[in-house]
């Protein structure tokens, strides 16, 4: 179906737009900017459509469970604007992960909800779930509040979720040895989360998020004359990063994109599921990738994204400069600086410099392991 073809879409200037009907917009459906006319624009207005048709079958149901005016309602509405679809996949995955957790508040009306309600909605979460999902869930919902007493102009009501601290937890320090990298990525295969192999190889490689290893697409990796690498735009902070590939993960990635029995476009992300399908979620990533780890190293609970500070370690071990790892993990480069750049064959080479240091720094701390061992 094209976009002439689909109710509620407005095509303009090459741009897609969901204009739904005041009825509609009465029952929660809010106008949306879609973005470029393309496969997977014209997917989103289809089942934004269908969604309508399901809500209309029931009489008219509003596409919330939620009573109108609370929290749940609030979010529902949220998920449907242009400033939701705007929001990086990550950031959309976070909101999603924290709401299971603001589930005892969804149904409250939002000027009744407390500074007390939310501080014990923190207790519980960090009591059943732990400090980390606690900051996160809070910080949402402070941002959901934030945005309701905006848009909704509520007029002298405080963000009760700011009336208590969030403390954020101390960073993990776990890392990685590449020889325990090895392992998994062969246990990996040899379970046949050949997806999660690739992963491992890239992320190892590349020190990317694990969202922007499961992101990467087929157009992203590129070649010059001292092989490949892969030109990233980050999904947390949409700063460009640049990761360099081995022949040998470069090798590994043509195989497993030749066996997966389609073909993707250069639009599409490369590391699939066991069942061909994109990941589309980190809650699906990290539980593919704990079952590699449970096979590999059992009662072991380190995770996925310890390996970038793995290579971290090793890059610093070998002597790295600090601005040299922050361009190449693209984590602090001032914004406006990078907008009047665009990548250069140096700043390719710079992350293949840090790429030799590391295999200096991996033989520094193996050496370390060595002598600690025999000290004992």
């Amino acid at each position: 179906m094209t976009s002439a073809r689909l109710p509620y879409v407005r095509r303009k200037r090459k741009l897609l737009f969901w204009t739904p009907s005041p009825a509609m917009r009465a029952k929660g459906f809010l106008p949306l900017a879609l973005g470029p006319e393309s496969a997977e624009t014209i997917a989103q207005a289809r089942g934004l459509y269908e969604a309508w048709l399901k809500a209309n079958a029931g009489g008219g149901r509003r596409v919330t469970s939620h009573p109108a005016g609370s929290l749940g309602h609030f979010f529902d509405a949220q998920k449907l604007t242009a400033k939701w679809a705007k929001k990086a996949p990550r950031t959309r995955d976070d909101y999603e992960r924290a709401w299971r957790h603001l589930a005892p508040i969804a149904g409250v009306t939002l000027t009744r909800i407390s500074a007390e309600d939310c501080e014990r909605l923190a207790d519980r979460i960090e009591a059943d779930h732990g400090a980390h999902e606690r900051y996160r869930a809070i910080k949402c919902l402070r941002a959901l509040l934030a945005d309701a007493i905006v848009r909704l102009r509520l007029v002298g009501y405080p963000n009760p979720a700011k009336g208590f601290a969030n403390p954020q937890p101390r960073g993990r320090s776990a890392i990685w040895l590449g020889a325990e990298v090895v392992k998994l990525a062969a246990t990996a295969e040899a379970a046949h989360f050949n997806g999660i192999a690739i992963a491992l190889r890239v992320a190892w490689d590349t020190l990317f998020s694990p969202v922007d290893v499961w992101n990467a697409r087929l157009g992203d990796i590129q070649r010059d004359g001292d092989g490949a690498f892969i030109v990233h735009r980050r999904a947390k902070t949409g700063k460009q990063a640049f990761g360099h590939l081995t022949a040998a993960t470069e090798t590994a990635i043509k195989i497993y994109v030749e066996s997966l029995g389609f073909d993707l476009t250069p639009e599409s992300p490369f590391i699939r599921q066991r069942n061909g399908n994109a990941y589309r979620s980190k809650d699906t990533f990290s539980a593919d990738f704990r079952d590699v780890r449970n096979i590999a190293f059992p009662g072991d609970t380190r995770q996925f994204q310890d390996l970038r500070r793995s290579g971290n370690v090793e890059a610093d071990a070998a002597g790295a400069s600090k601005g040299d790892m922050a361009e190449i993990l693209a984590n602090t480069m001032d914004r406006s600086r990078f907008l009047d750049e665009t990548y250069t064959p140096p700043t390719v080479a710079k992350a293949r410099d840090v790429a030799r240091l590391r295999l200096e720094g991996r033989r520094k701390l193996a050496g370390e392991i060595i002598r600690a061992h025999k000290g004992r």
